[in-house]
């Protein structure tokens, strides 16, 4: 995962999602993560995937590469459903749905909100000593992630993982992952003395919060409040369920219309 290309989207975007403040943007998620969790309704949770793939479109950027990277929690799922299988496909489709949903709203957040602003929004609720841990570790995940990427290629290249040669793949793969600790506590040095060079003393400085709000800001929360009435009605009065077809039907039509009028606009 480049987290250059993540950083890139979220700070040079020009779409109402970018625009709008972390406070309300998260808001947003909260409601789409609370529909997903409280309804088990395949037409549902596919309407509000179709829905969050809708907004992507509007976010303007590489639609593809957003569902890629909101795609792998998928495969985990998709492994836990086929071990609770009980014969209905409907529920596999549900379990890889609520996956793949959840995951595409965190994706939307991060790639429309510079990484610092969703950490300030937290901070007043946490520890500053957990938040600002959080802020590094946030970092720190993706630098591991691309220097495990490397020592998988550097491993490939060099003949250290080879086809059936089961004992000799691990036997290289966990010195490799010493290595890997090295390497991280040697980055970990010197990210600190960085930081010390640059004036941390013990507290990341942070923009304060805003709380005012504008257009962008009212769209993303009714967007998120539409999700959520629509499932706390299906939840509380099973008799609205009969009309899920055409929520799903509602949200590819908006969908088609968005591809479509990206395609002419650009």
């Amino acid at each position: 995962m480049d987290v250059a290309i993540i950083d890139y989207y979220a700070n040079h975007g020009t779409s109402f999602l970018h625009k709008a403040k972390a406070l309300w943007k998260i808001m947003f998620s909260a409601l789409v993560i609370a529909s997903i969790i409280l309804t088990n309704e395949f037409y549902m949770l596919a309407g509000i995937y179709i829905a969050l793939v809708t907004i992507a479109i509007w976010t303007k950027l590489p639609v593809s590469r957003i569902i890629t990277i909101a795609a792998y929690p998928a495969i985990f799922a998709l492994i836990f459903a086929f071990l609770v299988w009980n014969g209905s496909w409907v529920k596999v489709g549900v379990v890889v749905l609520k996956a793949l949903a959840a995951a595409l709203t965190m994706v939307l957040l991060i790639v429309t909100t510079p990484y610092p602003d969703v950490f300030n929004v937290l901070r007043p609720f946490l520890p500053r000593v957990i938040a600002e841990g959080l802020l590094v570790t946030y970092r720190s995940v993706f630098i591991l992630l691309e220097l495990t990427d490397e020592l998988m290629k550097g491993l490939k290249v060099r003949g250290g993982l080879t086809r059936r040669k089961y004992l000799r793949n691990i036997k290289n793969f966990s010195s490799g992952i010493g290595l890997l600790l090295v390497k991280g506590f040697d980055y970990s040095e010197k990210f600190y003395g960085m930081m010390n060079i640059r004036g941390y003393g013990e507290r990341i400085a942070a923009k304060d919060t805003k709380m005012s709000i504008n257009r962008n800001d009212l769209l993303a929360i009714l967007i998120g409040l539409l999700i959520f009435a629509i499932v706390i009605t299906t939840v509380i009065d099973k008799r609205f369920l009969e009309f899920s077809i055409y929520i799903v039907a509602c949200s590819i039509l908006a969908l088609v219309a968005s591809a479509i009028y990206k395609q002419f606009v650009s």
